[in-house]
């Protein structure tokens, strides 16, 4: 039965200021079965697609203009904690307490730039009980 793959499909909202960096990871992601993906530029974009896309995982940036990607993750979990939302933090910055941080905001997990793609989606099923 192919009811297995269809019922399988997962949102994913990708959050992150750098175009290189958000559109190779929606393109490496769309390619992956049973993934939905769309993306954001900032914090206050990821509000309007948290809502409108509703995903199950968020992959945010943690250093944007304007709201970081810890109000971000803060203001996700603030709202939408009974919908059971896996954030993954994703930084090229790390350091200064930012994995302490990141957790206390609400994240699932913290990881590092650059982060090869088949890592990220062995995460990505992890943390959604795949």
């Amino acid at each position: 039965m192919a009811g297995d793959h269809n019922r399988a499909v997962k949102r994913i909202l990708v959050v992150d200021d750098d175009d290189d960096v958000r559109v190779g990871l929606v393109r490496a992601l769309s390619l992956q079965d049973g993934l939905e993906v769309t993306a954001a530029r900032d914090g206050f974009e990821a509000g309007f697609f948290f809502g409108v896309f509703r995903p199950q995982l968020v992959i945010l940036d943690m250093v944007m203009p304007g709201m970081d990607g810890l109000d971000v993750c803060a203001r996700i979990r603030h709202f939408s904690d009974e919908d059971g939302v896996k954030i993954i933090v994703l930084t090229g910055y790390p350091g200064c307490g930012s994995n302490e941080h990141s957790i206390i905001a609400g994240a699932d997990l913290y990881l590092t730039k650059p982060q090869d793609v088949s890592t990220l989606v062995t995460h990505i099923e992890d943390l959604l009980g795949e």
